[in-house]
């Protein structure tokens, strides 16, 4: 037992996520609500963007609704020729005033800004989920170690033990009990050694005991808890809210720069630094006396499956005209191969925001749910303000196609609904 250690030079990761939290958390004490408010200030930021992608979009679906019938004449008319079938295409939306090169542009700048901003964020929760987990145990270890030598020194009543020899004692202790389980059969020492072990051995459960209750304590009022998760640097899952050294091992990842700026991995840290057995043995007793057997309950995970399922289900509802002729008219008249696709991208996208948040830590999984219900929120103000803005050339759109829907019906080329 390795007591009485200092806290490591291990340095936080500073890469501008990091720098980010850090400074929100400052003003905020949970990790929890710092990653919820700081995900939602960055949905703010770039809501600009979004109204410039959500506009063009608009504008657009507009102009391929109206031009819809048209289309369909094109397509039954050249028939198999797809290329002709797609210069006509082209050159109906761009008398419709369709831009198609701007919307290219707009859509994909937000899409590489999104991926950036996913991926980079994923990226630091998952190294400050390394680092958090390595300051957690080493300030959990100093402090079984230091309450443990305390607790030793004060029950020894000779003033043999001090909390400066304390080390020592424990360990003549742990050989004393080591060589006694290995010479069961032999006579030579075992008076001496069996005696020293029976002075001390009261002395070291009590001295346990105390430091397993402080450790405890100091993992109960300093965790990164939120709401149900009682650990957001594990994953909502019915996993150990301490993890294994084994698994912090295996998933660390992120470098961070020593005292002499060499670059090093929190990995290659935790390998040099951290005594495995030490680190299992805090585990052991913040999982089992800690009060929660269980990290979370799959809820961030469900519900972050939910909400995008949502928010795809409300930008379709949109794209729909609220004219039910003309919807009809534009709906018959679209790529079927498009609806198709968007069927599939629905259940798709659930699916990989669920394991996303299934297998990284709670405070992704806070993120994810976070983006998405601000996705929500800020959509639908933008998309109020844009439905003023295209009114006109929405009802414009409407009463053509329902004029159109009128003579297809009268032709009984369209059963009225």
């Amino acid at each position: 037992m390795n007591f009485l250690s200092l806290l490591s030079s291990v340095a936080a990761p500073k890469d501008l996520w990091s720098i980010l939290i850090e400074g929100f958390q400052n003003g905020i004490a949970n990790f929890g609500w710092t990653i919820l408010l700081l995900t939602i200030v960055v949905k703010l930021v770039l809501s600009p963007l979004d109204f410039g992608v959500k506009y063009t979009t608009k504008r657009q679906n507009l102009v391929q609704q109206k031009c819809a019938p048209e289309v369909a004449k094109i397509k039954k008319k050249f028939g198999a020729d797809q290329q002709r079938v797609r210069i006509q295409t082209q050159s109906l939306y761009k008398r419709e005033g369709m831009n198609a090169g701007i919307s290219c542009i707009v859509m994909l700048v937000n899409l590489v800004m999104t991926m950036v901003v996913f991926f980079t964020f994923y990226a630091s929760l998952q190294k400050n989920t390394t680092y958090q987990a390595i300051v957690e145990y080493e300030k959990l270890n100093v402090t079984y170690s230091e309450t443990f030598s305390k607790a030793f020194a004060d029950f020894d009543k000779n003033d043999d033990i001090t909390y400066d020899n304390a080390k020592e004692k424990y360990n003549e202790y742990f050989a004393a009990d080591k060589w006694l389980k290995e010479h069961q059969d032999t006579d030579e020492g075992w008076n001496e050694k069996s005696t020293l072990v029976e002075k001390y051995a009261p002395a070291i459960k009590s001295a346990k005991t105390a430091a397993e209750k402080e450790t405890v304590n100091v993992w109960n009022e300093t965790k990164a808890n939120w709401l149900w998760v009682d650990n957001i640097w594990s994953a909502d899952a019915s996993v150990s809210p301490f993890p294994s050294y084994e698994k912090l091992r295996d998933k660390a990842t992120g470098k961070y720069k020593d005292e002499n700026k060499n670059k090093i991995s929190y990995k290659e840290y935790i390998e040099k630094n951290i005594n495995q057995d030490e680190y299992n043995t805090i585990a052991k007793i913040v999982n089992e006396q800690g009060g929660r057997q269980k990290n979370g309950y799959y809820i961030l995970a469900v519900l972050a499956a939910v909400v995008t399922f949502l928010s795809q289900y409300i930008t379709e509802l949109h794209t729909k005209l609220k004219n039910k002729k003309a919807n009809t008219v534009a709906k018959a008249a679209t790529d079927s191969s498009m609806g198709m696709s968007m069927k599939i991208m629905k259940i798709v996208m659930p699916i990989i925001m669920l394991t996303f948040v299934l297998t990284s830590s709670a405070s992704f999984g806070i993120y994810i749910l976070a983006s998405n219900i601000a996705s929500i929120a800020i959509g639908e103000i933008i998309s109020l303000i844009i439905n003023k803005l295209t009114k006109k050339k929405q009802a414009e759109v409407e009463e053509y196609l329902e004029k159109e829907a009128n003579r297809l019906i009268k032709k009984g080329k369209l059963q009225e609904k």
